[in-house]
């Protein structure tokens, strides 16, 4: 009846405000709570400053693996006194607390003097107040920085003084992916793409909980995910040169334990590019897809003649994100996978979404066996056997 058809629409659409309102709902209150323990921190910080509290701690820099060309280089890293955190994969549930609170009550050093070395290239910087440099760095046309491998080059890492200390003198290094030989690169998500972090969860407490309670060791990856990311790796040729990139919401208090579980999981090493948390932004929902979406665009814009697989999951907003790159970036994205996870509301807006698209690979998977085999079949990976 029509009457009855008009209230059942009606319904969808209140139902349909109802959930965006939650999911805005959620979203504030965790960026609310999250930027208020910001302040909290900065104020416990400035306390700690004046005392001379953690002074005894050694200086210590989180260098994370960068990105970039022979002709540019794109660098972040982060200034903090070392706080003893144990990266041991079988430390029982109160070191995992322990280690844990101790990465997010991280002792950043701000105002630290940083030189960094890149080929011939030398880059001066002062760390921000929350102990971050970065160099993004085009080069002219006669002083590229030359590749003696065909996917990794390094650069060195000085500091050279830190406020409240006499000179110092202390040298890190850092990796950074430059690919020469490569295919196709790969632009992976994280939380329950790769890593099963519940971030779905109702107001994402199961996601709380395994960031408190379990370290690299215990996070479990999806079945199937190593051989799939592994065969990407290697590509059709089997040599192995085709980068991997990971982006997420997660904070850069939790870099090492994610390249931790990386390498546990046997997972392609690569760039883990995460975010800072800010104050709330007046648009909580775009702010959560802005950070992925630039550093996709940022990602794809660095290699322009080279294609992509994108691989996200079902449960926020991979496939918004990386539908707009594809259609950004005509013919670069090879395929689209998207891992479902299993919560029909998001298989169903997933499967319109792709419909409403034409001219893209893209595909909603139950399992990494099946992302593997669609990729056999169009010839990026090597066949079984």
């Amino acid at each position: 009846m029509l009457w009855l058809d008009e209230e059942q629409g009606k319904l969808a659409v209140t139902n349909k405000h109802q959930h965006f309102n939650d999911r805005y709902t959620i979203m504030a209150i965790k960026d609310t709570l999250s930027s208020l323990g910001k302040i909290a921190h900065r104020e416990w910080d400035e306390i700690v400053d004046r005392l001379g509290w953690g002074r005894d701690k050694p200086v210590s820099v989180a260098n994370y693996i960068g990105f970039g060309r022979e002709d540019y280089l794109w660098l972040t890293g982060r200034v903090l006194r070392d706080r003893g955190i144990s990266r041991e994969e079988r430390d029982n549930l109160l070191d995992n607390i322990s280690n844990n609170f101790k990465r997010f009550n991280s002792r950043e050093i701000k105002r630290a003097k940083v030189s960094i070395t890149w080929g011939d290239h030398t880059f001066e910087r002062v760390t921000d107040s929350e102990g971050y440099f970065h160099v993004e760095h085009h080069c002219g046309d006669d002083n590229h920085v030359h590749s003696n491998h065909e996917l990794w080059q390094e650069a060195k890492i000085t500091v050279q003084s830190v406020p409240g200390l006499e000179e110092v003198d202390l040298q890190f290094h850092s990796d950074v992916v430059v690919p020469t030989k490569a295919e196709f690169g790969v632009i992976s998500d994280i939380d329950d793409t790769i890593l099963k972090t519940d971030v779905t969860s109702k107001l994402k407490l199961k996601m709380m909980l395994h960031t408190i309670l379990k370290n690299a060791g215990n996070r479990r990856a999806f079945e199937g995910v190593a051989d799939f990311y592994q065969a990407l790796k290697l590509g059709p040729d089997g040599e192995g040169f085709n980068p991997f990139f990971y982006v997420s919401n997660s904070p850069w208090n939790l870099y090492d334990l994610l390249l931790d579980f990386l390498h546990l999981n046997h997972l392609p090493r690569g760039p883990v590019l995460l975010r800072d948390f800010g104050l709330p932004s007046e648009d909580i929902v775009s702010s959560y897809k802005t950070h992925k979406a630039d550093m996709v665009k940022r990602i794809l814009d660095t290699y322009p003649s080279l294609p992509f697989i994108l691989v996200g999951d079902s449960g926020e907003h991979d496939t918004d994100i990386y539908l707009e790159a594809a259609k950004n970036n005509p013919e670069r994205i090879l395929a689209i996978y998207i891992r479902d996870v299993q919560h029909a509301r998001r298989a169903e807006r997933i499967e319109k979404l792709i419909e409403s698209v034409s001219g893209i690979e893209v595909k909603l998977v139950g399992s990494y066996n099946e992302a593997l085999s669609h990729a056999r079949e169009q010839g990026w990976v090597q066949s079984a056997g």
